[in-house]
Protein backbone atom coordinates (compact mmCIF):
# COMPACT_ATOMS: atom_id res chain seq x y z
CA UNK A 1 0.00 0.00 0.00
CA UNK A 2 1.73 3.32 -1.09
CA UNK A 3 1.12 6.39 1.43
CA UNK A 4 -1.92 7.64 -1.01
CA UNK A 5 -4.11 4.87 -0.78
CA UNK A 6 -3.13 4.63 2.96
CA UNK A 7 -4.21 8.46 3.61
CA UNK A 8 -7.56 7.24 2.26
CA UNK A 9 -8.34 4.98 5.52
CA UNK A 10 -8.17 8.08 8.09
CA UNK A 11 -9.68 11.46 8.63
CA UNK A 12 -8.49 14.09 6.27
CA UNK A 13 -6.70 16.35 9.31
CA UNK A 14 -4.97 13.17 11.10
CA UNK A 15 -1.81 13.73 11.99
CA UNK A 16 -0.49 10.72 9.77
CA UNK A 17 0.96 12.64 6.10
CA UNK A 18 0.00 16.18 7.46
CA UNK A 19 2.01 16.99 10.31
CA UNK A 20 5.55 18.40 10.63
CA UNK A 21 8.21 17.00 12.90
CA UNK A 22 7.80 19.44 15.50
CA UNK A 23 4.21 18.68 15.94
CA UNK A 24 4.90 14.95 14.95
CA UNK A 25 7.40 15.20 18.50
CA UNK A 26 4.86 17.48 20.42
CA UNK A 27 2.55 14.56 19.80
CA UNK A 28 4.93 12.06 20.68
CA UNK A 29 5.80 14.00 24.22
CA UNK A 30 2.10 14.04 24.66
CA UNK A 31 1.21 10.31 24.35
CA UNK A 32 4.32 9.73 26.67
CA UNK A 33 2.71 11.57 29.29
CA UNK A 34 -0.09 9.38 29.76
CA UNK A 35 -0.52 5.86 31.97
CA UNK A 36 -1.29 2.86 29.91
CA UNK A 37 -4.71 3.08 30.88
CA UNK A 38 -4.98 6.71 29.63
CA UNK A 39 -3.42 5.58 26.29
CA UNK A 40 -5.89 3.00 25.93
CA UNK A 41 -8.75 4.71 27.13
CA UNK A 42 -8.11 7.66 24.20
CA UNK A 43 -7.34 5.03 21.51
CA UNK A 44 -10.58 3.56 22.68
CA UNK A 45 -12.28 7.17 22.30
CA UNK A 46 -10.97 7.71 18.79
CA UNK A 47 -12.34 4.77 17.76
CA UNK A 48 -9.00 2.90 16.85
CA UNK A 49 -9.41 -0.42 17.94
CA UNK A 50 -7.65 -3.72 17.85
CA UNK A 51 -8.62 -7.18 17.14
CA UNK A 52 -7.19 -7.79 20.67
CA UNK A 53 -6.78 -6.17 23.60
CA UNK A 54 -3.58 -7.50 24.39
CA UNK A 55 -1.73 -5.25 22.80
CA UNK A 56 1.83 -3.61 23.87
CA UNK A 57 2.59 -0.13 24.71
CA UNK A 58 3.77 0.56 21.55
CA UNK A 59 1.09 -0.46 19.47
CA UNK A 60 -1.01 2.22 20.90
CA UNK A 61 1.57 4.44 20.68
CA UNK A 62 2.01 3.86 16.92
CA UNK A 63 -1.79 4.24 15.88
CA UNK A 64 -2.59 7.75 17.56
CA UNK A 65 -1.33 9.69 14.68
CA UNK A 66 -4.60 8.24 12.32
CA UNK A 67 -6.60 10.36 14.28
CA UNK A 68 -8.07 13.45 14.32
CA UNK A 69 -6.51 15.71 15.24
CA UNK A 70 -9.37 17.97 16.67
CA UNK A 71 -10.35 14.59 17.97
CA UNK A 72 -6.86 13.88 19.28
CA UNK A 73 -7.03 16.80 21.34
CA UNK A 74 -10.57 16.82 22.43
CA UNK A 75 -10.38 13.21 23.79
CA UNK A 76 -6.84 13.72 25.63
CA UNK A 77 -7.83 16.73 27.44
CA UNK A 78 -11.36 15.28 28.61
CA UNK A 79 -8.98 12.19 29.88
CA UNK A 80 -6.67 14.67 31.93
CA UNK A 81 -9.54 15.95 33.16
Amino acid sequence: MTNNDHSKYHPVDAFCGNAGPYEMEHLDYLVSQLTDDELKKLVDRLRIFFLSRDVPREEYENVVDEASREDFYREYHRILE
